[in-house]
């Protein structure tokens, strides 16, 4: 399948209202087509993982289909701070970025490059994927060190007005 394929098979799919919901509430924007997360979960769970397909997809710039059927394992350090870097709203730096930065072997050295980034989203996305490795690693793997003392800098800073949106709820 091709991405241009992909598109056109979602394109049905997408609901006017979810997408003036998407737009409002997230900051989400054109191009959009409004496709409910379950519909692209059954697209998902066909194609499973395919890695030039995922980059292909991001780099059409469809907020329904930005990292849909990412490969973790194979994402490289380029492909996941090009991705960071386009995460403009909505679930993309906190969610999308995140988990597939997490799965793939550059997490936690991405996780920390990204929340010292003076860029709201990118920051955002650090956090999250820090959060997500947690989720995802077992306890044996992690650094429980390393970890309490980013859990102290979000305790110390994350009522700092100063500090953006974004930041703060990445940092929660």
């Amino acid at each position: 399948m091709t991405a241009q394929e992909i598109l056109a098979e979602i394109k049905p799919l997408g609901s006017e209202s979810y997408k003036r919901m998407l737009f409002k509430n997230y900051g989400v924007k054109e191009p959009c087509f409004g496709v409910k997360i379950g519909a692209l979960k059954k697209i998902q769970k066909r194609i499973k993982k395919d890695y030039q397909l995922a980059l292909d997809l991001y780099d059409r710039g469809n907020y329904d289909a930005m990292g849909l059927i990412a490969d973790d394992a194979r994402m490289t350090k380029k492909d996941l701070r090009r991705w960071a870097g386009k995460a403009y709203a909505g679930a993309r730096p906190g969610s999308t970025v995140a988990w597939v930065a997490a799965g793939s072997p550059h997490g936690r050295e991405l996780a920390l490059e990204w929340i010292e980034s003076p860029k709201p989203l990118v920051a955002w996305a650090g956090w999250a994927t820090l959060s997500s490795l947690v989720a995802l690693k077992p306890d044996a793997e992690l650094d429980l060190a390393e970890l309490r003392r980013w859990l102290q800098r979000a305790q110390k800073t994350i009522h700092n007005h100063k500090a953006p949106d974004a930041v703060r709820y990445g940092m929660n």
